[in-house]
């Protein structure tokens, strides 16, 4: 179990202060803004002790309120960076002390219960910051340990939704996988045969994190319902597209390439909003498929499907954008011809070799921005 300091460190580490103080709500920031204000409360008394006590009484309430107000202010514009109001408070602020000290100058002779006051005044403020900032930490840190047990979970579910596939069936043999750029993913790799054959595919869901994870999860349950019956691949999509236009959110959508074994020598292969499934043969790339709409952006679509022919040896490549959106250091893009060329220069090796090196290739040329996801089919 992490310290709270640890916890609270790590909060701010990976979100801005600014952001947090946005997403939290403004009673609760109540907390925070006192302990600040007493936090500074006690610059007023530590001048006083100085100063020996010879400011006048009504001058040290002054002198702590305005240095607590003075902090707030500071913290409030440090935060939403707006720097300049505060080297014009602090001005103001000792500009506004000069006028009072030369209305109200200090006694000739110190006095012993000031000091006293100074004292009790800073460990009243130390014990009250103190007591403030633990209690703003501790709502902090609760809020922080739920969603970091939400976000475990959804990455658990994810491992089992979307896991290495490596199959062989009859004479096709396939590798694939999914590596999210964050702690959820929104993309799916998935082969399911059966006595009627096989279907392999991959899908990538707009946007990221949990809720991108979310339609992830259902757009896999619709297909694998759907697999359960017959049908083309073209049928496939558009029942699926009507399964989840009703379950989303309008903004959201699934891109997908699919292939499905056909004949001897033919598969099925569709693609709805995705990259184009390419077949390598002889070690030369092709595209195999053309463009549609991706699933789940208008209800009523006609998905088609192409039949491709198949020989030993062939070689197909379904990849996400994950992997082709990748920008060196001038912002150059890896792009899908270059990372087909890679692919069928090394077409004849082991196709988890095939996809390490792929993978390798766009981390070489720059950040992961999106999840990478391949899936590799060969006959065998």
């Amino acid at each position: 179990m992490p310290s709270v300091f640890t916890v609270l460190s790590g909060e701010l580490h990976n979100r801005s202060l600014r952001e947090l103080m946005r997403t939290v709500p403004p009673r609760q920031l109540v907390p925070f803004w006192g302990a600040i204000f007493f936090t500074f409360a006690i610059v007023g008394f530590s001048v006083d002790v100085f100063q020996r006590g010879r400011r006048p009484l009504p001058m040290l309430v002054f002198v702590v309120i305005s240095l607590g107000l003075l902090g707030v202010a500071t913290v409030y514009w440090e935060i939403n960076q707006r720097r300049r109001l505060v080297v014009v408070a602090a001005f103001a602020n000792v500009l506004l002390l000069s006028i009072l000290n030369r209305v109200f100058p200090l006694q000739d002779a110190p006095d012993p219960r000031r000091l006293t006051l100074d004292a009790s005044g800073m460990l009243a403020s130390v014990i009250v910051a103190f007591w403030l900032f633990f209690h703003f930490i501790g709502g902090t840190v609760a809020r922080y340990l739920r969603a970091q047990a939400e976000i475990a979970l959804a990455r658990d579910i994810h491992r089992v939704l979307v896991p290495v596939v490596t199959a062989t069936h009859g004479e096709y043999e396939f590798f694939g996988f999914s590596e999210p750029s964050g702690d959820v993913g929104g993309d799916l790799v998935d082969v399911v045969g059966g006595d009627a054959g096989w279907v392999g595919y991959v899908a990538d869901v707009s946007g990221h994190g949990v809720g991108a994870g979310v339609v992830m999860a259902m757009f896999k349950s619709a297909v694998r319902m759907r697999l359960m019956t017959a049908g083309s691949v073209a049928n496939l999509l558009g029942d699926v597209n009507r399964v989840l236009i009703p379950l989303k959110e309008s903004n959201m959508f699934v891109t997908a390439a699919c292939v499905r074994s056909g004949g001897r020598d033919t598969l099925e292969c569709a693609v709805a909003g995705h990259l184009p499934i390419v077949r390598i043969r002889g070690g030369v790339p092709e595209e195999v498929t053309t463009p549609q709409l991706a699933v789940g952006m208008l209800d009523a679509v006609d998905f088609q499907a192409s039949i491709v022919e198949c020989r030993c040896g062939d070689l197909l490549v379904l990849m996400t954008d994950g992997i082709t959106e990748v920008f060196d250091n001038e912002q150059r893009e890896l792009g899908f011809e270059h990372a087909t060329q890679l692919v069928a220069a090394h077409s004849t090796q082991p196709l988890a070799e095939i996809a390490e090196r792929l993978v390798a290739a766009a981390r070489a040329h720059g950040a992961q921005l999106d999840d990478q996801t391949v899936l590799l089919i060969r006959r065998r």
